[in-house]
């Protein structure tokens, strides 16, 4: 169940996913709305109560060009974490959500006692001094394409169902998970009638556009104990990203997921929830 807050004049939404135990936060990647991953979160209510608070894009009227950095995000936690008093949380991130919630938690250690980093965006520092020095470039990349292209208006939920299920980038996903993101991602549009993307894509272009520099020099002041999560089959990290994540946090713990992509939380959800869980009673 949804409640609201309020953040620098925001009202923001906090999905209550449910469940009995210590408080769990997931943090969402970019363009995938926390109902988005239902099947995988659910898995973690029997010991966790999980919540997910909907990222700055998903405001009403939030602004693309207040981005400029990802420590714009990683601010919104942290107020969010302070106005509810939350403290020693078992934070849980996908891509986006893992950074930001990586740079939180050195930020403000006292928020989390515990991390799990689920296919962080951990660029190579080559492409990251590449976009710095070619800020126009990066634009051009096909995943930047990608999102500046992306279709935002549907007349149905059921045609853009039928619509997602051909693309590949859905093709390990059950019908039910694709449910829940057709059900995640679209609103009514009260404009044009029919439904439009909740996650506008031009935020989604943004954040695409600004990786965030200093990930390799952070992440070394992790604290918390720290399992990392990489599907075998990502094309966000590389090798060699996976192999100096490890150099620059080497207490951390790693696991990779066999037949799975960087979306390997909606397309092996059970297998992702049984690694965190077996971390979690671990440590």
């Amino acid at each position: 169940m949804p409640h609201e807050s309020r953040i620098t004049n925001h009202v923001l939404r906090i999905i209550d996913f449910g469940g009995e135990g210590p408080l769990l936060h997931f943090a969402h990647a970019n363009a995938y709305p926390p109902g988005c991953y239902r099947q995988f979160l659910e898995l973690l209510t029997p010991r966790f109560h999980v919540v997910a608070m909907e990222q700055r894009p998903l405001w009403a009227n939030a602004d693309p060009t207040e981005l400029t950095d990802w420590e714009l995000l990683a601010g919104d936690m942290i107020c969010l974490f302070d106005e509810q008093g939350w403290r020693q949380v078992i934070g849980v991130g996908h891509s986006l959500g893992a950074v930001a919630t990586m740079r939180t938690a050195v930020s403000r250690p006292e928020l989390f006692r515990t991390l799990v980093m689920v296919e962080p965006v951990f660029l190579l520092p080559m492409l990251l001094e590449m976009a710095a020095a070619y800020p126009d470039v990066i634009y051009q990349v096909p995943v930047v394409q990608s999102a500046l292209r992306r279709r935002h208006q549907f007349e149905s939920r059921e045609y853009a169902f039928n619509h997602w299920r051909r693309k590949p980038v859905f093709q390990r996903w059950s019908d039910e998970t694709l449910l829940d993101y057709v059900n995640s991602a679209l609103i009514p549009d009260a404009q044009n009638g029919g439904f439009r993307l909740a996650y506008p894509r031009e935020w989604e272009t943004r954040i695409y556009a600004h990786p965030p520099q200093w990930v390799w020099d952070v992440l070394p002041q992790v604290t918390q104990p720290t399992l990392g999560i990489r599907g075998a089959e990502t094309d966000t990290i590389v090798p060699e990203a996976w192999q100096l994540w490890q150099e620059k946090q080497p207490q951390a713990t790693f696991v990779e997921v066999a037949d799975a992509g960087h979306m390997l939380l909606m397309e092996r959800p059970s297998a992702a929830a049984q690694i965190i869980l077996e971390y979690l009673a671990a440590v």
